[in-house]
């Protein structure tokens, strides 16, 4: 029968690239790290594993065959462990987060800061990415749970709103537009903006809101582009151009921006909490699902600066 721990030293191997970053990540020196794969290849008919190409150990034929069900096994072993605490009345255990690089930054710190405290056996880990990379991460079952701004159709996958925020066009202080009563959408034709790199999910929701409002994208002039929210609120703040934001994410007026009333309908960047669609969750999975669809979590969002709707409640 094979040895979770050594599966689990197989793991880490697969996921860091090498014996010694798997070494740091498990806390064990790089020969104990040999010695557990040693052990799994003697045990599997002395087939090996790994080979090396440059500083890296990458996955034989043999090892890309054990690695699925190696997952697998280490995942019913770890649901196991956690199932027999639960009846002891206690959750425990890892669950990896999925968030993109935006207001989701800003809004799970928040939620998990009320959350820890009530379930102190469970570690949330955070990981920024794109949102592909999100999807696909959490279909190979090395995410729980992911935070998306943007509306996703893939095979398995649920998704349950979670509510919706304004986007604020800010400038920095001193700026003219900040001194008229309402602008015009048209009016930012003329202005350098800094913007969300094109295909982030952000982009496309301000292109999609602007184009609503006359302006199209072929029409907008973005000076500054990047994925980082506390990237574009620093250009902006430096007059480098005018840039939207969620509203959770906008500084107080005296840090150097300020909003500007931008004329009609504000822009609402919406987001949805998705996990895999299956009978059963890891417990420690299913706990913090349900919390972050609870009144409490609600609660947070709404003081956070978001609309929240029924999909948020449960």
């Amino acid at each position: 029968m094979l040895n979770t721990f050594h599966l689990r030293t197989f793991l880490a191997v697969v996921d860091a690239g090498s014996y010694s970053a798997a070494a740091e990540v498990l806390h064990m020196s790089q020969p104990a790290i040999s010695q557990q794969i040693r052990a799994l290849e003697e045990q599997l008919g002395e087939m090996r594993l790994f080979r090396r190409v440059g500083k890296k150990m990458v996955l034989t034929h043999a090892g890309e065959e054990l690695l699925v069900s190696a997952r697998e096994l280490v995942q019913l072993a770890t649901r196991a462990e956690q199932n027999m605490l639960a009846l002891k009345g206690q959750v425990t255990g890892r669950v990896l987060l999925g968030c993109t690089s935006s207001s989701g930054e800003r809004l799970l710190p928040r939620l998990l800061a009320d959350f820890q405290p009530q379930f102190p056996g469970i570690m949330p880990e955070l990981l920024i990415a794109s949102a592909d990379e999100l999807l696909d991460a959490l279909a190979e079952r090395q995410l729980g749970l992911v935070l998306l701004e943007e509306q996703q159709r893939r095979r398995g996958l649920e998704l349950t709103p979670l509510g919706s925020e304004v986007l604020v066009l800010l400038a920095p202080t001193g700026h003219a537009l900040l001194k008229q009563e309402q602008v015009l959408p048209p009016s930012l034709r003329m202005q350098p903006l800094v913007l969300p790199r094109p295909g982030s999910p952000l982009r496309r929701t301000i292109e999609e809101g602007l184009r609503r409002r006359g302006v199209p994208a072929t029409e907008l002039r973005p000076v500054f582009e990047t994925d980082s929210v506390a990237a574009l609120l620093h250009a902006a703040r430096a007059g480098l151009g005018l840039t939207f934001v969620p509203q959770s994410c906008a500084p107080p007026r005296s840090e150097g921006l300020g909003s500007v009333d931008l004329a009609g309908l504000p822009l609402q960047q919406e987001w949805f909490l998705g996990r895999l669609r299956e009978r059963s969750l890891p417990r420690a999975v299913q706990t913090l699902y349900d919390y972050m669809l609870s009144p409490a979590a609600r609660l947070i969002l709404v003081r956070a600066g978001l609309h929240c709707g029924i999909g948020a409640s449960r």
